[in-house]
């Protein structure tokens, strides 16, 4: 009999020993792509190997990240540039995701104001949603000018995403829109920070999200990874069986959380954000939603799965 997936808190690292039962449990990759793929606009060498490889044994590979700039469009661009099998339809963001659930989950059809990217305005913008509030938004004087904001009548929805451009006034606009208490409140992701490949962490979504949240005394929806909305996204376009789905990511909070929470196996790289150290502290944890994130399996980067996978 071949090896058993190990259970969640277990977090064995892929080796000789065990690849065969794990490419053997799986029918489907979901993959993370920031810290996993590459790190901004730069790949993580050897990693395009290791995905051709999956694809070329039969594992469909799907990129499901958290990162709200880019349209789907966009991080097409991007993958094929860097030498990554993709197409339109085998990648989910969270902008594209965004715009899902608001469409299809909350049959939202009013204006948005938007803190984020053009990428993401595109996406809502492509789902039938009008859009306002993208772009630089600041001036000499933003406390004066945030208290003469007069709010669109037509806006009953706030979304939040990573926004280069983020300002006081930004948030001070989407604090007034949600002291309506009907006016939607959402967040594209959860993220709190942004791997780069000189090992530096920028702010990303969560920043953003919170000043607004602190300010309108509100809770938004979030839809990225770890949260329900995006795996409703992934589950109605791709019907995946989750038992047989790993999800591979290097954020233990996002995407490992993601996947215990979704019923998929988990597979975390060193590549990005979280560490051995982090595995360690949340197997001493106490806390049941510490267990959560710990993975299946782990490996220094997903690049050593080529080496792995050469026998089979």
């Amino acid at each position: 009999m071949g090896e058993k997936t190990p259970k969640g808190g277990e977090c064995r690292q892929l080796t000789a020993s065990n690849i065969k039962a794990f490419i053997g449990s799986i029918d489907t990759v979901l993959c993370d792509c920031d810290g996993v793929l590459y790190h901004l606009e730069t790949v993580i060498p050897g990693v395009p190997e290791a995905i051709h490889k999956l694809k070329s044994l039969g594992k469909p590979v799907f990129y499901i990240t958290n990162y709200s700039i880019k349209t789907r469009k966009e991080f097409l661009k991007k993958l094929t540039a860097l030498g990554y099998p993709a197409s339109e339809d085998n990648i989910i963001g969270s902008a594209y995701a965004t715009a899902q659930f608001l469409r299809q989950k909350r049959n939202y059809k009013g204006k948005v104001y938007v803190i984020g990217s053009s990428g993401l305005a595109e996406e809502l913008q492509a789902a039938g949603l009008k859009t306002e509030g993208v772009g630089p938004d600041s001036t000499q004087d933003n406390f004066k000018a945030a208290q003469d904001f007069v709010p669109d009548p037509e806006v009953k929805c706030v979304v939040v995403g990573l926004d280069e451009q983020f300002s006081y006034l930004k948030a001070a606009k989407a604090t007034v829109y949600l002291q309506n208490k009907d006016c939607l409140f959402v967040a594209t992701n959860p993220d709190r920070g942004l791997p780069t490949p000189m090992g530096r962490t920028l702010p990303d979504c969560g920043p953003c999200t919170a000043m607004v949240a602190l300010a309108s005394q509100r809770e938004p929806e979030v839809i990225g990874k770890p949260y329900q909305p995006m795996f409703d996204v992934v589950m109605e376009k791709h019907k995946l069986d989750p038992k047989r789905t790993v999800m591979i990511g290097d954020r233990m909070d996002t995407d490992i959380l993601f996947a215990t929470q979704s019923g998929l196996q988990s597979l975390l790289v060193l590549s990005g954000i979280s560490t051995l150290d982090d595995v360690k502290k949340k197997q001493e944890s106490k806390l049941p939603n510490d267990k959560k994130q710990i993975p299946n399996y782990y490996l220094p980067s997903l690049a050593d799965l080529t080496s792995l996978l050469k026998n089979l």
